[in-house]
C-alpha cells in the first residue's frame, strides 16, 4: 500500500484535462473557415463555367459567321432571281439605227443590192434575233411575198451568244416554226437543210440554207419556200442576210442568190 501525502478535492470539481477550458471556440472557428473557404471555391468555379464564351467559342466571331452566311444567301438568291429564262425564239425591238446608202440596204454592219423586182421597202423583219433591219419583197400572189433582209443580231439580254452558227441555225428555226408567217399552210416540213461556214468580203460566218414544204395550202405558183440565213461576224458585231423566195418562181429564187452575192460591209 502507498502510504505518501493525502491530496484534498473540491466538491463537485473533478480531474480536467490539459487545456479544457478552449476547445469549442477553436471548433467554430474551424468550421467557420471550411464553409468561407467553400463559398470563395464555389464562387470561382461558376465564373469559370459561366463566363461569356466558355464552351461556346467567341460570341463576336458566331455572329459575324452567322451575318456572313445570310449574307451569302442573299446574294445567292439576287442572282437566281436576276438570272434570265431563255426564250427559243426571242425578239427584240424592231429599231432602226441604220440609214440606207443610194441604191442599197443597209442593217447591221451588212449592205446589199436588191433585187430586180424587189421594190416593197420596210424596216422590219419576221425573223427573231434581229433588229436594225431592212428588207425588200416582191409579190408572189395575193399576200404571199419573197423576201430578202439585213439586220443587227441582237441576242437575248442576260444569254451568252452561241456563235455565228448556233445563231443561224436559230433564226432559221424560228423562222419556220412560227406558224403565222405560214399562214393558210399545213403539214409544213423541212427539207435539204445545210449549215456551212461561209465567207463574205473577208468576214467569216455561217449560213443555213433548206426548203419549208407545204403539205396543204392554196397557193397557186409554189408549194414550199426557200429559206436562207447567213449571219455573219462583221466589225459592228453579228450582223445577218435573211430571205425566204417562193419555189417554183424562178425569177425570185435566182434574186436570192444575187442579192447573197451583193453583201458586203459598210462602205462607209
Amino acid at each position: 500500500m502507498h502510504t505518501g501525502p493525502s491530496t484534498t478535492t473540491s466538491p463537485g470539481t473533478g480531474p480536467q484535462r490539459p487545456g479544457g477550458g478552449r476547445g469549442m471556440p477553436l471548433l467554430i472557428g474551424g468550421l467557420a473557415f471550411a464553409i468561407v473557404f467553400l463559398l470563395i471555391v464555389g464562387a470561382t468555379v461558376g465564373y469559370l463555367v459561366l463566363r461569356p464564351g466558355s464552351g461556346g467559342g467567341d460570341p463576336t466571331a458566331s455572329a459575324t459567321a452567322t451575318t456572313e452566311s445570310a449574307s451569302a444567301s442573299t446574294e445567292q438568291t439576287t442572282e437566281a432571281t436576276s438570272a434570265a429564262e431563255e426564250e427559243r425564239c426571242w425578239s427584240p425591238d424592231q429599231t432602226r439605227s441604220s440609214k440606207n446608202p443610194s441604191g442599197k440596204l443597209r442593217g447591221g454592219g451588212l449592205e446589199m443590192i436588191p433585187p430586180k423586182g424587189f421594190d416593197d421597202r420596210t424596216d422590219t423583219t419576221q425573223a427573231n434575233f434581229v433588229t436594225d433591219a431592212s428588207r425588200a419583197a416582191a409579190k408572189v400572189e395575193g399576200t404571199w411575198y419573197s423576201t430578202v433582209a439585213v439586220g443587227k443580231v441582237e441576242w437575248q439580254p442576260g444569254v451568252e451568244y452561241p456563235g455565228d452558227r448556233d445563231a443561224a441555225e436559230r433564226i432559221f428555226a424560228c423562222l419556220v416554226s412560227n406558224s403565222a408567217i405560214w399562214d393558210g399552210t399545213s403539214g409544213r416540213s423541212v427539207q435539204d437543210q445545210v449549215t456551212e461556214p461561209v465567207t463574205v468580203a473577208g468576214m467569216s460566218g455561217y449560213r443555213t440554207t433548206g426548203v419549208l414544204h407545204f403539205g396543204q395550202d392554196k397557193l397557186e405558183k409554189t408549194d414550199g419556200t426557200r429559206i436562207m440565213v447567213a449571219v455573219i461576224s462583221t466589225p459592228e458585231g453579228p450582223s445577218a442576210f435573211i430571205s425566204d423566195v417562193a419555189v417554183g418562181v424562178t425569177e425570185h429564187e435566182e434574186a436570192q442568190n444575187t442579192a447573197y452575192d451583193s453583201l458586203t460591209g459598210l462602205s462607209g
